[in-house]
């Protein structure tokens, strides 16, 4: 048993001094300030802070949680995992609900940083749809500590239908010379390097220095086509800036404008599948809450005001907001090319020695190297 905890504690270690450095990009900003130290039970007049990314919660969802808790929700907006999780294994316990992406559920299971979920308190469970919770993510797939926030979403190529001067197939295609200045590119490591081994015919979380070196010379092929990388390409496709998009904002942008529906398309071989999940953290005091706040999620109003405010596919199923939304709503593509392709999906899991590695490869690839 002693050997087992110092195992634990030198894993927490190795991955909190590789962490450290990412902690420095202060990536988190916040709506409200945090409160207290978190060591007060579940009561009237309670805050509980959440850690989300911005579309995960709609403003109507935490109103009607507060109201009807009779507590504050201080959301605070993340725009980098890896921040969340070096500040977590620093010690900070000024989060109770955390939103995590699934690549990166098994870092947080590893380092012992989430909580069970309490499953007798949450009762909506059966209002989610059932094929999101037949398997968990990657180091947690019995859903012992996390549970989807939506449905599936997915990085991939996305190509202007109108304008794309090239058929599009294979995330390989991006290296033609003819979309020199016409390809927008997302700039998380992961999705870029896991792309181009799944269209090398390898696993996407693959560490494999020879595998990744052949990645590495995709992606310096693909390079010279790029006109920005950034986090968002929505502004970039719909002015017409960009033609392609190697982006994780398809959904977004097929619920930003009925338009979009016929004028965009998302490449299935070069998809990557993944959701969000709702988890607690280990260090709340305030865990009961938290599984309340999770069990809200899935009520019918939390549910309605989240496809209202932001769009995409519901974790819940359809026939529970389906008279609170849109009369159009689930005739958007996403709807039933998401759902078709999620079976098929392969799960991507972030280890420290991949993410070090393509890190590595990212800062090589920015430099020209």
């Amino acid at each position: 048993m002693i050997q087992n905890q110092e195992e634990k504690d030198m894993k927490r270690k190795i991955i909190a001094g590789f962490m450290v450095a990412v902690l420095a990009a202060g990536c988190i900003t916040g709506c409200g300030s945090s409160s207290g130290d978190g060591t007060e039970s579940a009561s009237a007049g309670d805050t509980l802070n959440v850690l989300t990314w911005e579309g995960d919660v709609a403003d109507d969802q935490i109103s009607g949680f507060e109201k009807e808790y009779g507590v504050k929700v201080n959301v605070t907006y993340v725009e980098d995992t890896n921040t969340i999780l070096a500040k977590m294994l620093q010690g900070s316990n000024e989060y109770d609900v955390i939103d995590v992406e699934s690549a990166y559920v098994k870092s947080f299971v590893d380092a012992d940083l989430l909580a069970p979920l309490d499953y007798d308190a949450i009762t909506n469970y059966d209002n989610i749809e059932p094929s999101y919770v037949e398997k968990g993510p990657i180091g947690d797939e019995d859903l012992k500590y996390s549970l989807p926030i939506s449905g599936p979403l997915y990085t991939g190529v996305v190509v202007n239908k109108e304008t794309c001067p090239i058929e599009i197939t294979s995330f390989k295609d991006l290296a033609d010379p003819a979309l020199e200045g016409q390809l927008w590119c997302t700039n998380a490591t992961i999705s870029l390097y896991a792309g181009a081994l799944k269209a090398l015919g390898y696993s996407p979380n693959s560490s494999d220095e020879n595998e990744l070196n052949e990645a590495q010379e995709l992606l310096q092929k693909i390079k010279p086509n790029v006109k920005a990388f950034g986090a968002s390409s929505i502004s970039s496709l719909e002015t017409g800036d960009c033609s392609v998009a190697y982006t994780y904002d398809y959904n977004m942008l097929m619920c930003d404008d009925k338009e979009n529906w016929d004028k965009f398309e998302i490449i299935p071989d070069t998809t990557l599948g993944y959701t969000q999940y709702w988890t607690i953290a280990a260090s709340s005091k305030k865990q009961k809450l938290a599984n309340e706040f999770i069990n809200y999620a899935y009520t019918e109003d939390a549910a309605a005001a989240i496809a209202n405010e932001w769009g995409g596919v519901p974790a819940v199923k359809q026939d529970l907001i389906k008279d609170d939304v849109d009369s159009d709503y689930f005739d958007n593509p996403i709807m039933q090319q998401f759902a078709d392709m999620w079976p098929d999906h392969e799960d991507l899991a972030a280890s420290d020695e991949q993410t070090a590695a393509m890190d590595t490869l990212y800062n090589e690839l920015m430099s020209g190297q």
